[in-house]
């Protein structure tokens, strides 16, 4: 009879921790819709066209690129990063829009969400403006919260420090690889 318990209890705790990993993996989808539609960075929106006219008024010329097989990487002033597509019927179309640090002084950065978070600000401030309805996620060494329209297709994330502040921001379209 003992056997049989300790085999009943690791077949249970083998499938709690498959159960866990899976529930995981999609907590962005279990996640409660946040209305992200007005959502933009430093004035531009996913979706935008990398060579739009406007757009490059805006930033001027960007400082490097690197490409891989499904995305060109442009980096702008100020820390900003846009992806977009490659190749194919959208290519030019930017599929994320990304704030790192570029430096250590982040007071005069000018970049922040549409509801002004930019680098710098705390955790609690990002939850005071964006609300409760967040994923949360762990990944180099980064606290992630996440915010989804599943409406619109987008996800803001904000990579946040040890130190509790936001450290990165990313506003992606749900799609991006």
């Amino acid at each position: 009879m003992g056997i049989k318990r300790i085999v009943f209890i690791l077949i249970a705790v083998i499938i709690a921790g498959f159960g866990v990993y899976q529930f995981s993996a999609y907590s962005e989808k279990l996640t409660p819709s946040t209305d992200l539609a007005r959502e933009a960075i430093g004035g531009v929106n996913l979706h935008d066209h990398i060579n739009d006219s406007h757009l490059l008024k805006q930033l001027g010329s960007p400082l490097s690129q690197e490409d891989n097989e499904l995305y060109d990487y442009y980096h702008w002033k100020d820390g900003l990063v846009t992806a977009s597509v490659h190749s194919g019927p959208d290519e030019g179309m930017i599929k994320r829009i990304k704030i790192t640090a570029i430096d250590n002084n982040r007071s005069d950065d000018p970049l922040h969400t549409a509801l002004g978070i930019g680098l710098g600000d705390s955790k609690q401030s990002v939850i005071d403006l964006y609300g409760s309805k967040y994923y949360k996620s762990n990944e180099q060494t980064a606290d992630i919260i996440g915010y989804i329209d599943h409406k619109q297709g987008v996800t803001l994330e904000f990579w946040c420090t040890p130190d509790a502040t936001v450290g990165e921001i990313r506003l992606d379209d749900a799609d991006m690889k």
